[in-house]
């Protein structure tokens, strides 16, 4: 697997370099989101990105992900330069590797509950592991909604079913962006749980942006991006 030759080669899961993201808002005009970032996560750990709304957290976790382009700088990811892909190799190199809970959930309505989290098994021609996914929803207390619709889902459930959906495929590192944001507090430890039970395999990492204390607070290490510069190390 590539995460393990990464590994043993000393390089990090994820590593960021001087990274800029610049946006656009009229012909003439851009705004800087991320100053020079420079970022690194580890092999076997849960790191945290916090800091206030607007500072740029999501943007950052994007860019990691290479969900967005870059300004400036590099992203490597398992040992690749993820930015300079095309988007052709780029989702791809996504779709084995790599795993994103967005805080708009980004499932398919057509799809019922336990459709979805086997999507991205179908994507890579590969039989769902229809025992692993029964087993995560009962983790997750939504045994009984299997085949429920999305559309008849609470955003919590909505949000379950997204994280299980990237955690059966179990991808070398998982991006999660507020990944309790809808949950209430019993699920959201369930969840935390989850993650952690991810990051304790030293060949995987996990990168979470949070507002959550109890998130924070549970991460191996934590930096803080105020205006788009990091300004706090680890904790």
């Amino acid at each position: 697997m590539q995460s393990q030759v990464a590994q043993m080669r000393g390089f990090p899961p994820i590593e960021a370099r001087g990274l800029i993201k610049d946006v656009s808002l009229r012909k003439d005009e851009t705004i800087r989101i991320l100053h020079g970032v420079d970022f690194q996560a580890d092999w076997g750990r849960m790191t945290g990105i916090v800091g206030p709304s607007g500072s740029g957290k999501s943007t950052l976790l994007y860019s990691l992900a290479g969900l967005e382009s870059i300004s400036g700088g590099q992203v490597t990811v398992l040992g690749e330069r993820i930015d300079r892909m095309g988007r052709a190799k780029m989702a791809r190199f996504r779709r084995a590797h790599l795993g994103f809970v967005f805080q708009s959930y980004n499932l398919v309505p057509t799809l019922n509950v336990e459709e979805n989290i086997a999507l991205p098994f179908l994507l890579r021609g590969r039989r769902a592991p229809k025992g692993e996914i029964a087993a995560m929803l009962e983790r997750f207390g939504m045994a009984d909604r299997r085949r429920s619709d999305i559309g008849s889902l609470s955003g919590g459930e909505q949000q379950r079913v997204a994280l299980a959906r990237v955690l059966v495929s179990k991808p070398d590192v998982v991006f999660a962006d507020e990944p309790t944001g809808a949950l209430d507090q019993a699920t959201g430890r369930v969840v935390i749980d989850e993650l952690h039970r991810v990051a304790a395999d030293p060949a995987r990492a996990v990168v979470v942006v949070t507002h959550s204390e109890e998130v924070a607070s549970s991460c191996d290490r934590v930096v803080t991006l105020v205006d788009g510069r990091i300004t706090g190390g680890a904790r």
